[in-house]
């Protein structure tokens, strides 16, 4: 149990849940986040040939795509890092989600679409581990506070403020929670749900193979020096600014 690899590594967390033959486990993690809205029976997978997508561009995005069978449209991102922009970031791939969904003509009221990001790092100054987003109308006197809209909606689902023991035991989603977080200290009365079961034996056999190992260590190296490089580039464009600055700030000193 002491060898698993994290499956919130996105080559790991795909190969569990963003495979043809794993859609129960991803729509039963789904059912559990969503409570019912909407209710997920079946669903249409998207590119789920992982290993032809890290041949054609080691640093592609792993994200899980996919349309449920009652039309919503689904996208899954697992980020470890907080890279500081991630809000702009769920917002955007929502977007992207959208142009196709209305064709010329057509009625606006299109597919519902939902961005779903698990988080390694905390992104939102909000106390709870999720947080559902909507475009609503912010209250203003007398009108109070309304959700304008829930075509569209992002999950941030931030796994360092989730703590099992603080979690309502009887709540699937504490047990998917406790799995993605932690799966060596996952309470073992989950383990009686048929799809939990089945997710650990999957992380189990895949952290047995060699050659996934090797590729996973190979995708976490990748991650590891994107971030550092995109960490520099904003350091170094923070130092420019301040350079910036102190220039204008002595042109100005000058002028006076």
């Amino acid at each position: 149990m002491t060898n698993l690899l994290d499956p919130k590594l996105d080559y790991i967390f795909k190969n569990i849940f963003g495979v043809e033959k794993n859609k129960s486990i991803l729509i039963s993690f789904l059912n559990a986040l969503l409570k019912g809205n909407p209710q997920i029976c079946d669903i249409q997978l998207e590119n789920t040939d992982i290993t032809k997508i890290l041949e054609e561009d080691k640093a592609s995005r792993l994200d899980i795509k996919a349309t449920s069978d009652e039309g919503t449209l689904l996208d899954i991102e697992i980020q470890c890092r907080n890279t500081g922009e991630i809000p702009q970031r769920a917002f955007h791939y929502l977007a992207n989600m959208m142009p196709d969904t209305v064709k010329s003509g057509a009625s606006y009221k299109g597919p519902k679409v939902i961005g779903i990001w698990i988080l390694g790092e905390n992104v939102i100054d909000r106390q709870n581990a999720i947080g559902e987003a909507y475009m609503t109308f912010q209250p203003q006197h007398p009108d109070p506070y309304q959700i304008m809209t829930d075509s569209a909606r992002i999950f941030f689902i931030e796994l360092p403020k989730f703590n099992p023991k603080n979690a309502d035991m009887h709540d699937l989603l504490t047990g998917w929670l406790s799995f993605l977080k932690n799966p060596i200290f996952m309470d073992e009365s989950f383990l009686k749900v048929k799809e939990v079961k089945e997710a650990m034996e999957t992380l189990k056999y895949i952290s047995a193979d060699d050659e996934i190992r090797t590729l996973a260590d190979l995708r976490q190296k990748t991650i590891n020096d994107r971030n550092s490089e995109m960490t520099v580039a904003r350091e170094a464009g923070r130092e420019e600014g301040i350079a910036i600055g102190e220039e204008r700030g002595e042109l100005k000193k000058e002028a006076s």
